[in-house]
């Protein structure tokens, strides 16, 4: 990501961490503590206003609030404003006005602020996380927000965001402040051994069309994944190879779906494409060249285009494959959930 500043902050990461899924909630009355937030510049409904209010001290308790700004010309409002008291922060929070509730709260600190918002052993947590993380590209944020969007259909709704140039961390408050960040490496600074297998790995998959990799990124979700994600810009194919173990766990291009839409998919398999025997034969090779894996005595379970070989005692493979049979997506499934 690139050199962010208050006002010029990234309209992509704003516009996704506004977007929500909304549900109906209860009408709530207005009351005196209203006032304590009202800007003289902005006029707002009294049982608006407390709403917005009452999350953002929700966030970062009772403290001066001047709304500065509101645009109310859509049905999902967007509210801006400064927090006051020891550590300020500018927000942003979007009223769906048809609804009558915040959708979500993003509340922008500066990271020289960190310690007056966060306490003590939360940011312990994190410095624990930091130092696992290693490489040669240290993780290092210039800014952080607070946010709060607990009506979105993705997680984490409710969080801690910190941002570097091409680095990103988030705590997930909702689920035992687990820890997950990423690091974008320029493919100059992997060692040249990583890049091969993942260059050789997204050729043994056996799509003809094969968009270069741009980028790496080293990806970290608490105790649970630790591994390298090479893709192109688009996303269109990856490899995922874990730092520890080295060892490939996912390739997919996605250049070989070619079927025309859902319905199409949805006839095409309706029954299996491949029997069991064939979907053995056609991953057989592949499996063994990208982890290493033997697939005789596996069993196969077929779901639509999904094919899953397992083996009592092994790892099980999961495959998805095209309307011409061949497999566009091959990755190992851990016994214990982690790859690492």
């Amino acid at each position: 990501m690139k050199k962010w500043g208050l006002i010029a902050a990234s309209a992509a990461a704003i516009s996704l961490i506004l977007s929500a899924a909304p549900i109906y909630a209860a009408e709530q009355p207005a009351n005196d503590e209203t006032q304590n937030a009202q800007s003289p510049s902005v006029k707002m409904d009294p049982t608006v206003q407390l709403r917005l209010t009452e999350v953002l001290y929700k966030l970062a308790g009772k403290q001066a609030i001047e709304f500065t700004s509101v645009d109310s010309s859509h049905e999902d409002w967007e509210v801006n404003g400064i927090l006051g008291g020891k550590t300020k922060g500018e927000f942003i929070q979007r009223y769906n006005s048809a609804k009558g509730r915040v959708e979500s709260t993003i509340i922008i600190y500066k990271q020289n602020d960190l310690d007056n918002v966060m306490d003590a052993a939360l940011r312990g947590k994190m410095s624990s996380f930091i130092k696992t993380f290693g490489g040669s590209q240290p993780f290092q944020s210039d800014r952080f927000w607070r946010v709060y969007s607990p009506y979105q259909d993705n997680i984490p709704r409710n969080y801690w965001v910190f941002w570097g140039i091409d680095q990103s961390l988030y705590i997930d408050l909702d689920n035992n402040n687990n820890i997950s960040a990423s690091v974008a490496y320029p493919l100059k600074k992997v060692p040249a051994q990583l890049n091969n297998t993942a260059n050789r790995s997204i050729k043994t998959l056996g799509i003809s069309i094969i968009k270069p990799f741009n980028n790496v990124q080293r990806q970290k979700d608490g105790d649970k994944e630790f591994v390298w994600k090479y893709q192109d810009n688009d996303d269109v194919n990856h490899v995922i190879i874990g730092v520890q173990s080295g060892k490939v766990w996912e390739v997919e291009n996605l250049s070989g779906m070619d079927w025309a839409n859902d319905q199409d998919f949805a006839k095409t398999f309706a029954k299996p494409k491949l029997s069991k025997a064939q979907a053995i034969s056609a991953a057989k090779p592949k499996v063994k060249s990208l982890f290493g894996i033997n697939l005789d005595g596996y069993s196969v379970q077929i779901k639509q285009n999904e094919y899953t070989f397992s083996k009592k005692g092994a790892l099980s493979i999961a495959g998805k494959i095209n309307k011409q049979g061949k497999f566009y997506s091959l990755q190992l499934i851990p016994a214990n959930g982690v790859r690492n």
